[in-house]
């Protein structure tokens, strides 16, 4: 009996020391390069704005563009990957002509004029809690206005995140973008190695890393999670390296749960020619888990989407409907 138990200790013993030997070598897997210059990043409109700054629970401040109009309503917007509230300046000021609602362009943390880390969160969760907070704070001034939280891609990912806080403020609806539904999502696009080259100039995964970080998370190891996983071969003028913790707060762990727990009308848009998913899985994945309504919009992709005259009317029309209060 005692050898067995001996036998049985060092099995073990040595069973961890294999795990975590693995993990920290993946870990600290060699960071991947790319075979072509960067890209260059796209410019935004110019547009009139009125600029605000929001302070966060652990005291950094995020910055915001806001299109003011004189309602008690406002729309949130989330910027997704490697973007900023730049981005936003069009879609801005058609969904305040289209609503007669405040819209706000947010900062994520660590993007554009926002404090923090450029693309990195000090725990996963932190993107969902920074919007609960600015809500909150818009809230506190429009104790009676309705609430559209807003996302596009990653934006929308975070959206649904912060649809699963067990304690956050209100929101009457939800607008999404081509939303991130997350990795297990039917919308994520399956590998085709006829275009992997293209996509490895433009973004690459350090897939090693990834799944050695991932081994130490499911353990309670969490203090490497700054380290980057996810990388854009794009300019220094944009945020486009993210590291685990935030690469892994960009989309909802279980793209069920996520849609489940919305709570309010949901209004999903995305274009028929969306490079980054497959916008054909949308209308089964969110019909399956919520009450949201799709809309695939002809010929868009997923960055024009958010600023479709299509899409703008379909968008009209649900505001009005279900909504925006009458001004």
């Amino acid at each position: 009996m005692k050898k067995f138990w001996r036998i049985t200790l060092i099995s073990t013993a040595v069973s961890i020391i294999i795990y975590f030997g693995a993990a920290l070598v993946m870990a600290f897997w060699p960071e991947p390069t790319f075979a072509v210059d960067p890209f260059p990043v796209a410019g935004y409109t110019a547009a009139e704005f009125t600029p605000q700054q929001v302070t966060m629970r652990d005291g950094e401040t995020l910055f915001a563009r806001q299109f003011p109009a004189d309602s008690d309503d406002t729309i949130l917007l989330l910027h997704g990957v490697t973007s900023e509230s730049a981005a936003f300046h069009s879609t801005a000021q058609q969904l305040r002509q289209i609503s007669g609602a405040d819209v706000v362009a947010l900062d994520l943390r660590g993007h554009g004029q926002s404090g923090g880390t450029p693309g990195h969160v000090a725990y996963i969760g932190q993107y969902e809690d920074d919007v609960a907070d600015v809500i909150a704070a818009i809230r506190a001034e429009k104790p009676n206005g309705r609430f559209i939280l807003a996302g596009h891609s990653m934006g929308g990912g975070i959206a649904l995140r912060f649809a699963q806080l067990t304690d956050r403020p209100a929101v009457d609806g939800y607008l999404l973008f081509a939303p991130h539904l997350g990795t297990n999502a039917p919308t994520m696009p399956p590998q085709n190695p006829e275009t992997a080259e293209a996509a490895a100039a433009y973004s690459q995964l350090n897939v090693p890393r990834l799944i050695g970080l991932i081994m130490l998370n499911n353990v309670g190891i969490k203090a490497l999670n700054h380290l980057d996983t996810l990388y854009f071969n794009l300019t220094d003028e944009v945020t486009h390296v993210y590291s685990f913790g935030a690469t892994a707060n960009s989309s909802p762990q279980d793209y069920a749960a996520a849609l489940t727990a919305v709570d309010a009308p949901m209004l999903v848009v995305v274009g028929s020619n969306d490079e980054a998913f497959v916008a054909g899985e949308f209308e089964t994945a969110v019909t399956a888990h919520s009450n949201g309504e799709v809309h695939d919009i002809d010929g868009e992709n997923h960055t024009s989407i958010i600023q479709s005259a299509a899409a703008m009317t379909i968008i009209e029309g649900w505001l009005g409907e279900t909504m925006i209060s009458e001004q």
